[in-house]
């Protein structure tokens, strides 16, 4: 399967070598391409993530648009989020990461509508250079949402 998004089976990690501040490793394979990722489970647990994952491709089928959280931590304690948008064009879904910070936010993030905060695709930057996306194909996003 070329797309997947899962934890790695591996010991959890405290980046900051503080027990009350655990992580897992998990993996976000799009085509030939692994990209790996740390999340904090400080907040959230690991079934915290798989569920917004889910919740995340149901969306994504049916809105166009919606994102996979990787890392998650509340506006109070941190200064962003990572993820990665999904945007389906065509027959294709394409991924981009994405830093989200909570300062630059018109309104206060929230959750239950995380995502209203998913701005719409760009393939270059504010300097006319092309953003880095990985592409699969809809079909492939769908045999994982059957998993």
């Amino acid at each position: 399967m070329s797309f997947s998004i899962a934890f790695q089976n591996k010991p959890l990690i405290y980046p900051y070598d503080d027990p009350r501040t655990p992580a897992a490793t998990g993996v976000l394979t799009l085509g030939d391409e692994k990209q790996y990722f740390v999340a904090s489970l400080y907040e959230w647990s690991r079934q915290d993530y798989e569920k917004q994952w889910r919740h995340a491709i149901d969306a994504v089928f049916q809105t166009g648009k919606a994102a996979l959280i990787t890392e998650y931590l509340r506006p109070k304690i941190a200064s962003h989020l990572e993820w990665w948008p999904m945007y389906v064009v065509g027959e294709r879904v394409f991924f981009q990461n994405h830093l989200l910070f909570y300062d630059q936010l018109a309104t206060l993030f929230s959750l239950e509508n995380a995502f209203s905060f998913v701005r719409d695709r760009e393939i270059e930057n504010s300097d006319g250079k092309r953003v880095s996306e990985w592409s699969v194909s809809l079909a492939e996003v769908e045999a994982f949402a059957r998993t």
